[in-house]
């Protein structure tokens, strides 16, 4: 079993990109580079130099076709609902000639990846949009309890809220249960006719709630070697960022680094 550094394992990650660009647009499915990928893509024309992983978005009606129909060679589609062990909300294409191995338990193995983030419609009122921004928020936190292995770095406050959130999973198994719940309260307004959106899956609080209208219609924009779709503007990046174009103090460079694996 062949151990698969960063360098070829990013550029398997873009090639997965490219496949799934590709397949959402022979199929008219919305989709954009987001987060870190979009910033990068911005600021380094490619992945940010410490970063290990791409990451896009869809529109909730565009994800859910995309999980029904999407085929890829050597790609699969991991979802909570394909399999009974897995663990997160949102959705991986993934490399299945892989195997991945990092600081989380998901409930299932799974090869390279990019991560596929719905966005879901939010209330017209700001309160409205806070307490649900904040509840599902909680949720989020149930989720990353359900799944981190390794929190010894984290405050002593975060040890101890995830040690009983561990140990409250041993005697409950309701790991996958509340994977379904997430997605299901996430789901609740619709994408188009909202004002505001938002990754409401596994996101940070209010700092993901954006304007629909600043996402669409999308524009295209040079990642590595090749251009792919983006937000309509910037507001999501200085939202989530601030001064994207400025370099973060060097100790707060961090990559996922995972150990990854051929399977042949």
């Amino acid at each position: 079993m062949r151990e698969i550094d960063i360098p070829e394992a990013k550029k398997m990650m873009l090639d997965i990109l490219k496949t799934v660009a590709r397949f959402c647009d022979e199929n008219n499915l919305r989709y954009f580079i987001f987060y870190g990928t979009y910033l990068g893509a911005l600021r380094h024309k490619g992945y940010i130099p410490w970063d290990d992983d791409i990451d896009i978005a869809m529109p909730r009606p565009d994800y859910e076709k995309f999980l029904e129909i999407f085929k890829g060679e050597n790609l699969s589609v991991w979802t909570w609902r394909k399999d009974n062990n897995y663990l997160l909300p949102f959705a991986k294409v993934y490399d299945t000639r892989t195997e991945v191995h990092e600081n989380a338990d998901f409930g299932e193995t799974f090869g390279v990846n990019i991560d596929i983030f719905p966005l879901d419609g939010l209330p017209a009122k700001q309160s409205q949009i806070k307490r649900r921004v904040e509840y599902m928020r909680f949720c989020w936190g149930m989720q990353v309890a359900a799944t981190i292995v390794d929190y010894s770095k984290r405050s002593k406050k975060k040890r101890m809220q995830l040690g009983l959130m561990k140990a409250f999973y041993k005697v409950f198994p309701v790991k996958h249960y509340l994977t379904g719940r997430t997605e299901k309260h996430a789901k609740k307004y619709p994408f188009d006719t909202s004002e505001y959106v938002a990754c409401l899956v596994w996101g940070d609080g209010m700092k993901e709630v954006f304007h629909r209208e600043s996402l669409f219609p999308p524009r295209m924009v040079q990642f590595e070697d090749a251009e792919f779709k983006a937000p309509a503007t910037d507001e999501c990046l200085r939202v989530l960022f601030g001064d994207y174009m400025q370099l973060p103090p060097e100790d707060q460079r961090r990559c996922h680094a995972p150990k990854i694996n051929w399977k042949e």
